[in-house]
Formats: structure tokens, sequence, C-alpha cells
């Protein structure tokens, strides 16, 4: 499943590129993420759980991030599987600069899950949009913590 679009930060493109290829915020953000751990310079052995309702999968697999152009964009791939399915993601970010420091973050992004072709519409924009708010998050932590070392 082919998702794309886009999403503003209150930040500059630098900030929002360092956000999201941070280890620490790649595990907060990513939809189901549980566990992540360095196996190589931007590669990680990750757990996920993805669930629907009350049925949840665990799924084990790796995160990639791949492509960077620094402040600009990358890459980031992942793929796991369970004992009875699998999952695959990849998708481009983009960090274009606003004018007031802003930037738009755009993604395209192709999303499969083993068993979920029904679901798979709905689910990957869902986890497209948990991840965008939860970056938007984790940067505005970053803002803040910065701020206050400076105002200190």
């Amino acid at each position: 499943m082919k998702v794309s679009g886009h999403f503003t930060f209150d930040a500059p493109a630098w900030t929002v590129y360092d956000t999201f290829t941070d280890e620490a915020a790649l595990l907060e953000a990513t939809p189901g993420l549980e566990h992540l751990e360095a196996t190589g310079p931007d590669t990680y052995r990750a757990r996920l759980k993805v669930g629907v309702g009350g049925f949840a999968l665990v799924y084990q697999g790796t995160l990639v991030v791949t492509d960077r152009q620094p402040g600009e964009g990358y890459r980031l791939l992942v793929e796991a599987a369970t004992h009875n399915g699998f999952g695959r993601a990849e998708v481009q970010f983009r960090f274009l600069p606003e004018s007031g420091g802003r930037t738009r973050a755009e993604y395209d992004a192709d999303i499969a899950l083993g068993g979920a072709q029904k679901l798979l519409p709905s689910l990957a924009r869902g986890m497209m949009d948990f991840f965008l708010h939860g970056m938007a998050e984790a940067l505005a932590e970053r803002c803040a913590a910065a701020e206050s070392v400076e105002m200190g």
C-alpha cells in the first residue's frame, strides 16, 4: 500500500532531521515499536507490536536508516516477521524549510502487512499519522529542553 503526505513542524529543517534520525525519538514515535537495539551504523534490531482492536501480533525485525542527506531527508526501512505474518515499510522523508523557521516534512511510503490486506489502507495511514505526531512530541520536548538550557 502506497501512502504519501506531509506534516508541518515548528522547527528548522536541521532540527527536524536530527529528531527524525535519533534512536530515542524513533523508539518513541514508531507505531508499536517496543525495543530498538543498535547492531551497526543506522541499523537496529527491533521488536514491534501491531494490533487492531483486541488482536495484536509481535514482530521481530530490523529498522534501517539509509540514503541520508543531512538536513534534507533520508529513507527508513522496516522489515519484521511473526510466526504467521510479516510487515515491511519503506518511507522516504524530505524536510523542506518554510518561512518562519518551520519545516514541511513530506513522506512517500510503501507499507505491506501480510494477512491484513483488507485493513491495510486505513492501518497504513494510521501508522504514518501516529509516527508523525510522535515525532512532533519528541521535537517539542527537544526544543523545550534546548530553550531551558539557553535560559539557565
